[in-house]
């Protein structure tokens, strides 16, 4: 299972192969993706954008977001950072540069931004530059140069930007649109019940051809997806809602009881609902001493 990371940075080069399971995740640290090999339909809160290699993807950690890739999954390779905004915010704010975290929003209104060849390279370097000094250690000067090192990348994404597209300016096949209208609805949706007639009816098309592309496109069936969906929510739910009851979290996340909640987050999570909130508590409240 996809964990998320305590660290204030983390980053890794060169990642081939797809390297966790959940289907739906979240955490909160901004998040820049630079893929280098394979495709991919990247789907960040109910759109989805059709990654190729060169294409460079950022993005607010805490929408929910996942990769579908297509065709071999060892040919997916990416190299991501993750950092806190709340780390950088005030070394931004002193170089009244606090703009650039306006670039892992873009992506909300459909915006992508499109690099050089070079500038790519230029890129996976100061990312790579990023990646060893995590490796050096966390002393103060380190944490100096590491903060230095995100701003420079930063500067260097938004002034070395080729142009800006539209996500519908760039390829768009009719199935990656079909799957988009059906997460749309399901997204809306998923805290009432829902049946397959529900979606069929809802996107106007059969049952069968709606089901067959959704599974193509995300490798998924609709209900996997949406019960996915559901526990991701669920999930978040626990930790920013620590005093909420169980009952009420399954109630408002579309689960048909708190059993049924109980025993499908206990099977995909392994623990049960109640242990992974004291857990997350634990993790949460260790990271403040």
């Amino acid at each position: 299972m996809f964990e998320e990371q305590e660290e204030v940075v983390v980053a890794t080069i060169r990642e081939r192969g797809v390297t966790y399971s959940l289907d739906f995740h979240t955490h909160k640290e901004y998040e820049l993706v630079l893929l280098h090999g394979g495709n991919c339909r990247f789907l960040v809160g109910n759109q989805f954008f059709y990654l190729q290699p060169g294409n460079l993807l950022m993005l607010d950690g805490t929408i929910i977001h996942k990769a579908y890739v297509s065709g071999d999954p060892q040919e997916y390779e990416r190299s991501v950072l993750r950092f806190d905004a709340e780390w950088i915010q005030p070394l931004l704010q002193d170089l009244k540069v606090e703009h650039l975290l306006e670039l892992f929003t873009e992506n909300r209104n459909g915006l992508i931004r499109i690099f050089k060849k070079r500038d790519e390279a230029i890129i996976e370097n100061m990312m790579k530059e990023i990646c060893t000094l995590i490796v050096l250690g966390d002393n103060h000067l380190n944490d100096v140069q590491k903060r230095l090192a995100v701003v420079q990348l930063l500067i260097q994404i938004s002034i070395s930007t080729d142009y800006i597209i539209r996500k519908d300016q760039t390829f768009r096949d009719e199935k990656t649109e079909i799957a988009e209208k059906i997460s749309n609805f399901l997204f809306k949706n998923y805290s009432r019940p829902i049946s397959i007639d529900d979606v069929s009816s809802a996107v106007n098309l059969s049952k069968s051809y709606m089901s067959h592309v959704f599974k193509e496109v995300t490798g998924h069936t609709i209900m996997t997806y949406l019960m996915q969906y559901r526990l991701s929510k669920a999930r978040n739910q626990l930790i920013q809602e620590p005093d909420e009851r169980i009952k009420i979290i399954s109630q408002e996340n579309g689960f048909e009881s708190e059993a049924h909640f109980s025993r499908f987050f206990k099977r995909n999570m392994g623990v049960s609902p109640s242990e992974y909130r004291k857990q997350q508590y634990n993790i949460i409240n260790e990271g403040e001493l």
